[in-house]
């Protein structure tokens, strides 16, 4: 599709991408995702500003999951670890920054041509694995091939899908070329976190392990590497300072990663002083965390969405009569006051508020999925469905009171909801396979509107196993990846937001804040919204 305002794409060269052009461009990077709505924490740590950090230690963070299924970049689907783990082991091509500019990470500078068709990285010299191999040219294009492989099947293969030419013409350049401008390639493709379709993996090392060992104890280029003799699907691992990371040595010297499904478990040991930080914080404990004066609670905008996704392939979900009763049952306000004492906000798409230029204010349009029980009832009765015992599977991700929220609402119009909680292994393997009557699903740090759309709602969408299939939606979806002009952009996905409410893709129900806390001698927290960088926190002890 030709821009109706085509850009000059040559301004989102390095070796830095300001916020001011990550917002004029926004549907060029995606950072901009977080900049219309960032906030300041609460209550600020003043004291990283006044002293030296100090090298050493240990910060135990307790990491609110009962599993994490992988820790290859190429396969995680686990959106939290994305954010709040894998940038402590994986380094990429380019990172956010503070201020939400794209700047340097394992490329020191990069060029795009004016017609956004050709990327040019130039890596850094000296940089290296975790297990001393050098990282050259050769290791993308490996990760390259790797992730597009059929047989690899990685779920952010589609982001590669445009890269029509891979060059390596020498040991420090790689070269793509792109059949059409990919409006958020950079922040889908090419961050660190969000965007590990080319985060680089050592050849070596999943020679030596095989890809299954790989996802356990995975050899990366980030500021950490774990210690593999730690390592408990159950439990957690340990990771310790990377001395050959290209940034210098990170000041903690290690950093026990202690799974804490229990999320009152969590704040017990936070407030005991057994952990140092906890991730993500339960929204029912906020106001008891942020009023304790020995504490730091950071609260900031995110982009994550969830809704009722159900199973087409599971009748009577193949019915959009039932799909719709399941929708105007739930009063999106009491689910966000109950669920999570207000720290949300409803939701009426999967666009989420952080992504400001594309954002529709709920109370402008009109929902068709809107909140009217009468008709719900009525809906159920036309559909069949009163007395139905439909499945809702969830996990510590989803969370127990969510969960229970959704169930209660479905129970006023005759429905009768069964729960299974489950392990964050046992969940996945459901979900991704299909085996399920419905359940919340969403995604979160999500670099631009793209990864939470296309993933779920693509007919060929990786995470699409509800049977989503409309030639609207893909065309659509399509055309967002066309474009190069922000507003055309966020009309199609405006447009792409009515038919997915029309044909009840999902129950759209809402978006939560991004929340954070640490014991207030944990210094240096970079403050961007779902992602945590521990390279610079250092402890004040």
């Amino acid at each position: 599709m030709e821009s109706r305002h085509p850009i000059d794409w040559s301004v989102l060269s390095g070796p830095y991408v300001s916020r001011r052009t990550l917002m004029k461009l926004a549907m060029g990077t995606g950072a901009a995702a977080f900049a219309a709505s960032l906030q300041a924490s609460p209550k600020a740590s003043a004291a990283s500003a006044l002293q030296e950090p100090v090298t050493g230690g240990t910060l135990r963070l307790g990491f609110l999951n009962s599993q994490i299924v992988t820790l290859d970049p190429g396969l995680l689907a686990q959106g939290v670890v994305a954010g709040s783990i894998l940038p402590s082991l994986h380094s990429s091509l380019v990172q956010f920054d503070t201020d939400l500019g794209i700047i340097p990470d394992l490329a020191e500078d990069w060029t795009v041509s004016e017609d956004g068709l050709s990327y040019s990285f130039t890596l850094r010299e000296g940089i290296t694995f975790h297990n001393g191999d050098a990282i050259t040219s050769a290791d993308f294009q490996y990760t390259f091939d790797r992730t597009t492989n059929p047989d690899f099947a990685s779920p952010h293969a589609n982001k590669l899908a445009s890269v029509t030419d891979f060059q390596t013409p020498d040991e420090r350049t790689v070269t793509l070329t792109l059949s059409d401008p990919f409006a958020p390639f950079l922040a889908v493709a090419c961050t660190r976190g969000p965007g590990r379709a080319l985060t680089p993996v050592s050849a070596r090392a999943i020679e030596e392990m095989g890809d299954e060992q790989f996802g356990m104890t995975p050899v990366g280029s980030g500021p950490f590497m774990i210690v593999p003799e730690t390592y408990d699907v159950g439990q957690g691992f340990d990771m310790v300072a990377f001395d050959g990371w290209y940034g210098g040595r990170p000041y903690l010297d290690t950093i026990e990663v202690r799974l804490v499904p229990e999320p009152s478990s969590a704040v017990s040991g936070l407030e005991a002083g057994d952990l140092d930080a906890i991730d993500p914080v339960p929204a029912t404990s906020f106001e008891q965390l942020n009023s304790n004066s020995d504490l730091v609670v950071l609260q900031q905008p995110s982009t994550m969405w969830r809704g009722v996704v159900m199973n087409y392939a599971r009748p009577p979900w193949d019915n959009p009569v039932a799909r719709m009763a399941v929708s105007k049952a739930i009063d999106r306000q009491a689910f966000v006051d109950t669920a999570f004492f207000g720290l949300a906000t409803p939701g009426i798409g999967a666009i989420a508020p952080a992504f400001g230029w594309a954002y529709v204010d709920p109370a402008t349009v009109e929902n068709p999925q809107g909140y009217n029980l009468d008709e719900a009832k009525a809906l159920a009765e036309e559909a069949g469905i009163v007395g139905v015992q439909p499945v809702i599977i969830s996990s510590e991700e989803i969370g127990q009171r969510p969960t229970e929220v959704l169930r209660t609402a479905l129970t006023e119009i005759g429905l009768d909801p069964q729960v299974d909680f489950q392990q964050a292994a046992t969940f996945n393997e459901r979900w991704q396979s299909g085996d399920f009557d419905l359940f919340l699903h969403g995604s979160v740090v999500d670099a631009d509107p793209d990864d939470g759309h296309w993933n779920i709602f693509h007919s060929t969408g990786p995470w699409n196993t509800y049977g989503y299939n409309s030639a609207d939606a893909d065309a659509l979806l399509e055309a967002t990846r066309a474009t190069s002009d922000q507003a055309e952009r966020a009309r199609l996905f405006q447009e792409l937001q009515v038919v997915l409410q029309t044909d009840v893709a999902a129950a759209f129900v809402y978006h939560v804040f991004d929340l954070f806390a640490h014991h207030a001698d944990v210094q240096g927290v970079v403050g961007i919204p779902e992602q945590r960088y521990y390279e610079k926190v250092w402890l004040d002890r």
